[in-house]
């Protein structure tokens, strides 16, 4: 490797490997590591400096974030505050930025929520939860378990269990007013235990209730829904979303793509239809009637909304590359060819995307071409035409 240069990937490849080994290892000498925390980080710092790679800052830190996580997992002590402090105190001096907290506290509060100490929980969360939405609703969920099921930890009060309820309301009210992004301190374990999957959606659906004007919980679900795969929160944000919000774009534009993903274009097709009815003006709807007439099998559907598309004056440029889709697709090389003579010819400044298309094209149709043919026409239309994109990555 010329000049000492050490890909991202080899040093991914080390640390994962690493992790596994010291996973393997926290699982079965978990009471010793109770025991004798501090010597054993400093041996998990010893092997990241032996590495013989060059570790990056980050990828340290979140290396010793990982670890913790795991050992509070396991750990039997780590309902203990005195030795959870400590522990955290001991993770936190060994990563090379010091200040970087949030993953080890995060971690100890995870552990804290699991094993019913969500008073404890809380206080480890309150420095992050104004930072990002999960752990906003972290925060909040806290003092609805209070309200729920109570607490036998110190600092409980029966009596104030209504207090927990206003509480955990009010700070959902808050986050909905700061709106922070979704998962800017929860990575690596944290994101991907399914266990913390419950408390976020709890609040959020919670949330839809208590403040029911405010849309961001709405699309912030969405968003998780949408990164989860999770389907069935994605139908319940939506129709919540679409009873609530019946002049907003965002819910109809979700839900049309959830029912093109999932194949359901007749469903697809009234959606759209309501969309040219709510928003005359908008070239959205009018775009999504020719992306989905490209998969329906008779020639109507695609030369209404090919009429339509010219009476809405949608342009030229975008139009052309509808057209050689719809050709190609239908395995008609020839048209689709002149379709691309024709947009070279009328937008000559394109032709670095026409020039990839006829490569496409002169491969012939199969499956992987078709879809490789509509994903890249679709992404390239949309951004002409300045549709937000909404497909699920």
């Amino acid at each position: 490797m010329a000049d000492g240069f050490i890909p991202e990937v080899v040093i991914a490849n080390h640390l994962d490997r690493s992790k596994a080994e010291i996973f393997s290892f926290i699982e079965s000498n978990v009471e010793a590591i109770d025991e004798n925390f501090p010597s054993f980080f400093g041996n998990v710092v010893t092997i990241l400096d032996r590495a013989g790679v060059p570790i990056p800052d980050a990828a340290h830190d979140e290396f010793i974030d990982a670890i913790v996580f795991r050992v509070f997992t396991v750990s039997k002590r780590a309902g203990e505050i005195k030795f959870l402090n400590r522990a955290c105190e001991i993770a936190c001096g060994m990563k090379r930025k010091k200040e970087r907290k949030a993953g080890v506290h995060l971690a100890a509060a995870v552990k804290l929520m699991k094993i019913g100490m969500p008073l404890a929980a809380a206080a480890y969360l309150q420095p992050y939860r104004k930072h990002d939405a999960t752990v906003g609703c972290w925060y909040a969920y806290c003092y609805y378990v209070l309200y729920k099921e109570g607490s036998a930890e110190p600092g409980y009060s029966a009596a104030e269990r209504w207090n927990y309820l206003k509480l955990a309301r009010q700070y959902m009210e808050e986050l909905g007013q700061l709106r922070p992004g979704l998962q800017r301190l929860v990575r690596g374990e944290l994101e991907q235990d399914p266990w913390l999957a419950e408390p976020f959606w709890v609040m959020i659906f919670l949330a839809t209730e208590w403040i029911p004007d405010n849309r961001w919980f709405l699309e912030i679900g969405l968003a998780r829904a949408k990164q989860e795969h999770n389907d069935v929160a994605l139908v319940k944000m939506l129709q919540i979303g679409l009873i609530r919000f019946t002049d907003d774009m965002l819910f109809y534009r979700e839900a049309y793509h959830l029912k093109f993903e999932q194949g359901d274009l007749g469903d697809a097709l009234g959606l759209i239809r309501d969309m040219l009815q709510r928003f005359p003006d908008d070239p959205e709807p009018v775009y999504y009637g020719l992306r989905t007439a490209l998969y329906l099998p008779r020639e109507g559907e695609f030369n209404e909304f090919r009429t339509l598309a010219e009476e809405k004056k949608l342009p030229g440029h975008v139009l052309c590359l509808i057209d050689y889709t719809y050709a190609f697709l239908r395995g008609k090389r020839v048209q689709a060819g002149l379709c691309l003579d024709e947009f070279r010819r009328k937008y000559p400044s394109l032709n670095y995307y026409s020039d990839m298309l006829g490569f496409v094209t002169a491969a012939g149709a199969h499956d992987g071409a078709n879809t490789a043919v509509f994903t890249s026409v679709d992404h390239f239309c949309k951004k002409m035409l300045k549709i937000g994109e909404t497909e699920r990555a």
